[in-house]
């Protein structure tokens, strides 16, 4: 009589609270290392599924430029990253949201990087197939709405007229353009009946 277990090698051992997660159509996904292995307990002797992740690039945001680095403001820090990738969290989708109305499977690296991958279209395949990089999605729609660090006062100087109007005028066309006071209100245990 055969075991009614599947055994499997990993590279490593799960090491992050969502490293190992069910999906509704009865598949496990398991994140070790640089590597997802996807386990059908269904067919015990059965076909199993890997995700391999590969290293990336990582995203030019809050990078800073070498004449900045002595900049008096700037704590000084010693700041390391690891270069190899390494998954931190899989969650799978609802069922039906892959081929053959199976789930989607979203894995989370180290680094920051969201991918989507499917299962593979041949049985004889292992490898899953990546269906989006959530992430670069993400950071493409930021660049193309220039989505960065606030520089200043959310109305234009030039149309405050500084030199000509006084800080009461400045005040109510800020509170016109904004839709904000400034002013907190007083607490409603404050208020009388």
């Amino acid at each position: 009589m055969a075991p009614h277990y599947q055994a499997t090698t990993l590279i490593a051992s799960p090491s992050y609270p969502d490293a190992i997660t069910w999906s509704s159509d009865n598949l496990v996904a398991v994140a070790s290392g640089h590597i997802v292995t996807i386990l059908n307990p269904a067919a015990l002797d059965g076909p199993r599924g890997l995700v391999v992740l590969r290293p990336r690039d990582p995203f030019p945001i809050g990078v800073v430029s070498r004449e900045d680095l002595f900049e008096p403001s700037l704590v000084p820090t010693s700041l390391a990253r690891d270069t190899e990738p390494c998954a931190r969290s899989v969650s799978w989708s609802q069922q039906g949201f892959a081929p053959n109305s199976g789930c989607l499977l979203a894995v989370c690296t180290v680094d920051g990087h969201v991918n989507l991958y499917r299962p593979p279209v041949s049985e004889f395949c292992d490898d899953w197939v990546k269906v989006a990089d959530i992430s670069q999605l993400l950071f493409n729609y930021y660049q193309n709405i220039n989505f960065g660090e606030d520089d200043g006062p959310s109305f234009p100087q030039e149309k405050a007229n500084i030199d000509h109007a006084p800080q009461e005028k400045l005040n109510n066309k800020h509170t016109l353009d904004t839709g904000y006071a400034g002013e907190l209100q007083e607490p409603l245990s404050l208020r009388g009946p």
